[in-house]
């Protein structure tokens, strides 16, 4: 595959997705050579391309103005390959179209080849087997763990159904795009190259106290740095003011001490 832009949910999504791919069908009996059942995190993926040149930069893809794509799970789908063995089809959504856009539209001025299979889509599970992609397939339903609605047309997925712990997610929120090294022939070693919010964080409001009262704020650390060392100078011209004085006493007693 080489090089991969995927698109990451937001945290609590991001939680719920990561429980719900945990799922193993039960009985759980796997020929010990297979591939199956990877470990990787929930994503969309934008594009991917077969070499990274030295010019790409996950920072200049032109972001700035977009919104968090949010969209809706579609339907599931067993198919008939290891990457491709269950996955989501995202409802379609303005946003997300966006953000491919403009993520594709840098690889093209990069001159890079890129690929973008079945948009949008998100990959649960990598199974090798075709009967053990049915089997997941129909335990996640009869589970719960994969609700069908609106005739097959929507989903609801829950990693907890029918318990306390239940956190059933109807939607995909894209907060983070990251560059994933997916080189190696195995899930378990693709990598995660780099990560950028497509939204930058809101930094929290100050204290209302501080609001109303500015000179009651802490000082910045720069602020003390700068202090502690006018406070150290000004200790230092006391501490040579004092031996000057002291030095020209002890020459009165040496000049005193020789007259007599």
């Amino acid at each position: 595959m080489g090089y991969a832009i995927w698109l990451v949910p937001s945290s609590t999504e991001f939680m719920a997705l990561s429980e719900l791919m945990k799922f193993r069908p039960q009985p759980h009996i796997l020929n010990p050579y297979s591939r199956s059942y990877p470990s990787f995190d929930p994503h969309i993926t934008l594009a991917t391309f077969d070499y990274l040149p030295s010019s790409f930069n996950l920072e200049a893809i032109p972001l700035k103005g977009l919104q968090r794509p949010v969209t809706t799970f579609g339907s599931m789908r067993c198919g008939s390959s290891y990457l491709g063995a269950l996955s989501v089809r995202m409802s379609d959504s303005r946003q997300f179209r966006r953000v491919h856009e403009a993520v594709v539209t840098y690889l093209s001025a990069l001159g890079m080849h890129w690929r973008s299979h079945d948009f949008p889509h998100m990959s649960l599970f990598y199974v090798d087997e075709p009967v053990e992609r049915k089997r997941l397939d129909a335990q996640l339903a009869n589970s719960g763990r994969v609700q069908r609605y609106d005739a097959g047309r929507g989903l609801v997925l829950d990693p907890y159904p029918n318990s306390a712990r239940s956190i059933p997610v109807t939607t995909f929120t894209g907060e983070e795009i990251w560059l994933v090294d997916c080189t190696s022939h195995s899930v378990n070693h693709w990598r995660v190259m780099r990560r950028r919010f497509l939204v930058s964080p809101i930094l929290p409001p100050a204290p209302k106290s501080i609001l109303k009262n500015p000179s009651s704020a802490r000082p910045s650390s720069l602020h003390r740095t700068r202090s502690n060392r006018v406070n150290r100078g000004a200790k230092s011209s006391r501490r040579r003011r004092q031996a000057s004085s002291f030095n020209r006493f002890l020459s009165c007693i040496s000049r005193w001490w020789r007259g007599i």
